[in-house]
């Protein structure tokens, strides 16, 4: 089931036209909906309709959240370790 904060836009390809097929055998392996995205961006930002492409901010995986919790850990415990001046 599709989240409703998202919708489809379909791309049709000919298999009897050469370059479809070519396309098709090219993004086979790739992140189809990722690439093309990518792809409108760059063409965007080249056309002058953003200046920059605009990031979202990647969740960290529990791996990296365990190491920035005990990163601030070390430190709090360094600084109430020092001598008060």
């Amino acid at each position: 089931m599709m989240a409703s904060n998202k919708f489809p836009k379909s791309v049709s390809f000919n298999l009897k036209n050469a370059s479809d097929v070519a396309i098709l055998n090219y993004v086979k392996k790739r992140n189809f909906s990722g690439y093309v995205k990518k792809l409108i961006l760059a063409d965007m930002k080249e056309k002058g309709v953003i200046t920059e492409v605009p990031t979202s901010k990647k969740p960290l995986s529990k791996f990296e959240r365990l190491q920035t919790e005990l990163s601030r850990k070390n430190v709090n415990d360094k600084s109430s370790n020092s001598p008060n001046t």
